[in-house]
């Protein structure tokens, strides 16, 4: 069948299968040259700016000549997404410390994406079957187990935590991007959506967020470029206070 066609060269794709070989000259082209300059423009110009016809014009090449190595847009962004997430570093620390794995690991994911905004925007459509995305679940699965979860908690922890991280991220990037159109700091657009707030709130019909307001909760504090790590921290902690608690008592 066709879908399952598809499936499969993307699988080989993602784990480097379809690398042209045999006979004749060696290609002046590669998969991972090809990768590489379709991250460099999504970092640079936006995952919108991302195109076969883009890709080829910064290669030099035809547009029709990727269709050797790549079979479709679609493929070509899958594998953008793994290659741009990397390998998981090794945990240093202590090996029972399931807690300090599971920070190191949500951190250097939110890295990855300040690293490479367009992650956040780029669509996500089937569960991560490459080397690299694999591997990140992996290396959550470890320290989760340590922890007593088990059995399909472990992917329901993994996959909030994942999605946890890129929710933020993609506020975070969003923000960003928005300020720097405008022209602002980001203690500027803190400013301005305090004195937002406190024209719009009603305390009759807003009481929680006219208490906030009144104990300076949307005062900029010098420190907004933070405020969202900040959210970050403060979810992770809680998540793994629950897991700590939960241990490994089913669910279900």
């Amino acid at each position: 069948m066709p879908e399952d066609n598809d499936a499969r060269a993307r699988l080989d794709l993602l784990w480097g299968g379809t690398q042209r070989s045999g006979r004749g000259p060696k290609p002046k082209l590669s998969l991972d040259h090809i990768i590489r300059t379709a991250i460099k423009i999504a970092d640079t110009e936006g995952i919108e700016a991302v195109s076969m016809q883009r890709l080829a014009s910064a290669l030099g090449y035809t547009t029709m000549s990727l269709y050797r190595y790549v079979p479709s847009k679609d493929a070509l962004i899958e594998v953008m997404i793994d290659t741009a997430a990397g390998q998981p570093a090794p945990y240093t620390g202590p090996p029972d410390d399931w807690r300090g794995e599971l920070e190191a690991w949500t951190y250097s994911i939110w890295q990855t994406y300040m690293e490479h905004p367009w992650l956040t925007k780029a669509n996500v459509t089937a569960p991560p079957t490459g080397p690299n995305n694999l591997a990140w679940f992996e290396a959550a699965i470890g320290p989760l187990s340590r922890a007593g979860v088990a059995g399909t908690d472990l992917i329901s922890a993994t996959l909030f935590l994942l999605g946890a991280v890129r929710g933020l991220a993609q506020i975070a990037v969003g923000v960003a991007g928005s300020r720097t159109s405008r022209g602002i700091t980001a203690a500027e657009a803190a400013g301005s959506y305090e004195a937002t707030l406190r024209e719009l709130v009603d305390p009759q019909r807003f009481p929680h967020l006219s208490a906030l307001i009144g104990e300076g909760t949307f005062t900029p504090d010098g420190e907004a470029d933070e405020n969202v790590d900040l959210d970050l921290q403060y979810g992770l902690q809680r998540m793994l206070d629950g897991i700590e608690n939960f241990g490994g008592r089913d669910s279900r």
